[in-house]
């Protein structure tokens, strides 16, 4: 790296992420006559979670049917939401999911929004190509396999960003009037989980590291019912099926009579009841290698709710008709992140977010079908506000002066001979058994403490040791990115003492109004900390 080289590529703005969120702030920017750059860590529209999303978009198609979906929105949040913004969102979303339905994004629409299936149980392979297609029909730039390390500020603003190709290392300055950030949340980072790979908190790490604050990171939602297979949860079981079979331990155990799990939708209405009472099963050995069972056999066709072809769909990738379907829960979403306003602007001027990396919305814990609805809705808004910001704001004239000094700091010291190929993997690994064991489901003081230690030893560890090529640096900034973000929703779990949507505290386990506040964390001499608490 003595012999690196700054690649300048400019742009008005610079889109960091290419799910639902950041193509349609992409498309926004274009549409308005400015010139937009989307950079992703891996292919086009595909590696992340709209690509794995179930594939609802909810949202109420009438007047009185908005309100409810707020209404809903704002129960499944526990007093925590931003209100202003799930009112923003929920009346937006209908025309613009029909906006995505008249772009060429196919789905059966029922009472509660829009779905949109594929043979694997997946809607989102249908979500992103038209938003592709449109972005590149207005000549959005775009750039794959970029791991983004710094934005450059000055003068509390953004300018730009700095990234690196993860199998060239050819390093990248991308000086920008506005930059939105939409690199998903930080699901992927606990050992059991149903979110893509690279979904390790990217974006927390970069918002922190410029000077901005989290917040609700302790809001973690686990799903109950994702099928186990190979010693992984994976693939989510459509809700309705918790209904209709029978949930046993290993020794034959009905567990929603064990458990008292009566409400349906069993799967969406007790959710994190039945996430809860499926780990405690697994944890205390009462499993099937690993997994409950959710058995189906009995269960009739004319009994599921769905089409011929879906149910097809459903025996050819779950073959419950022959067998019980492995069950385990699994991290699905994280409800914290980066404070915006009602345009999708944070603190730092020039920067603006959408997606899962922004806090506030969901509150305690997010409705089913809203994450699609409000990254889409909240995209388009950060895409309009960035071209209305980069109007305003001069080309930052020595960003490469700037950029080359973070460079050079931010790459020299991350290449060395004392590399081990191996080590980010292995550390990726431990940390994610220690969130899922200490930091997950179920949590208390003690365990929360010892997952602190762990992501201590885990910093620590990785700051020994340097990068042989490309590859293995990419591998460390993500396992750096996944373990401060790990930290930031540890410390906040930690101070949170009471139980209040998807946050579960083993020794404080009822709600208390008294904590009807944010709890916020910010960066200090490199770990996050909490910085404020803050009554609603």
């Amino acid at each position: 790296m003595k012999q690196m080289t700054l690649q300048i590529m400019d742009s008005d703005v610079l889109v960091i992420g290419s799910g639902i969120a950041g193509l349609r702030a992409a498309l926004e920017v274009s549409r308005r006559g400015k010139r937009a750059l989307l950079v992703s860590k891996g292919p086009l529209g595909k590696a992340n979670n709209t690509y794995l999303a179930g594939g609802l978009f909810a949202f109420g198609a009438e007047s009185a049917d908005v309100r409810a979906h707020i209404d809903k929105t704002l129960k499944s949040g526990r007093g925590l939401n931003n209100v202003a913004l799930v009112e923003e969102f929920s009346k937006r979303a209908p025309s613009m999911v029909r906006e995505l339905q008249e772009m060429g994004m196919s789905g059966e629409m029922h009472k509660t929004g829009l779905i949109t299936r594929q043979s694997a149980l997946i809607g989102g392979p249908k979500i992103a190509p038209p938003l592709v297609r449109a972005c590149q029909d207005l000549g959005v730039q775009f750039l794959e396999g970029i791991m983004v390390t710094d934005l450059v500020t000055h003068d509390q603003s953004c300018n730009g960003a700095i990234g690196f190709h993860k199998r060239t290392g050819a390093v990248f300055g991308f000086p920008s009037r506005a930059v939105v950030l939409a690199t998903g949340g930080a699901g992927s980072i606990y050992s059991q989980n149903n979110n893509a790979p690279g979904i390790t908190g990217d974006g927390y790490f970069l918002g922190l590291a410029a000077g901005l604050e989290l917040m609700d990171m302790e809001f973690v939602q686990f799903y109950p019912l994702v099928r186990a297979k190979g010693g992984q949860a994976r693939m989510i079981v459509p809700a309705i099926l918790a209904d209709l079979g029978k949930i046993t331990n290993r020794w034959g155990e009905d567990l929603k009579e064990k458990y008292d799990l009566r409400e349906k939708p069993i799967a969406l209405a007790s959710r994190d009841r039945l996430a809860r009472a499926l780990f405690e099963e697994i944890a205390q050995g009462n499993g099937i290698d690993g997994a409950i069972h959710l058995d189906l056999r009995g269960v009739k066709d004319a009994a599921i709710p769905f089409n011929e072809k879906t149910i097809e769909v459903l025996k050819r990738n779950l073959f419950y008709h022959l067998a019980p379907v492995k069950i385990a829960p699994a991290c699905h979403h994280t409800m914290g992140g980066l404070s915006i306003d009602m345009s999708g602007l944070t603190a730092l001027r020039g920067l603006l977010a959408a997606g899962e990396v922004v806090g506030g919305i969901h509150g305690a814990n997010r409705m089913g079908g809203n994450a699609l609805s409000e990254s889409l809705v909240f995209g388009a808004l950060a895409g309009k506000a960035a071209t209305e910001y980069a109007d305003s704001v001069p080309t930052q004239r020595d960003f490469q002066t700037m950029a080359e000094e973070i460079a050079y700091k931010t790459f020299t010291r991350e290449y060395g001979e004392s590399a081990k190929p191996s080590m980010a993997r292995s550390l990726m690994d431990r940390l994610g058994r220690i969130l899922w064991e200490k930091a997950g489901i179920i949590r208390d003081e003690r365990s929360l403490k010892e997952s602190m230690d762990g992501i201590d030893s885990v910093l620590g560890e990785l700051e020994g040791h340097r990068a042989s090529n490309p590859l293995d640096l990419f591998r460390i900034f993500e396992c750096r990115n996944a373990a401060l973000s790990a930290k930031a929703i540890a410390v906040s779990a930690l101070k949170r003492t009471e139980s209040r949507g998807s946050h579960y505290r083993k020794d404080f386990p009822k709600e208390n109004e008294d904590w009807l506040k944010h709890v916020y964390v910010r960066m200090n001499h490199g770990i996050p900390e909490i910085s404020r608490v803050v009554s609603i």
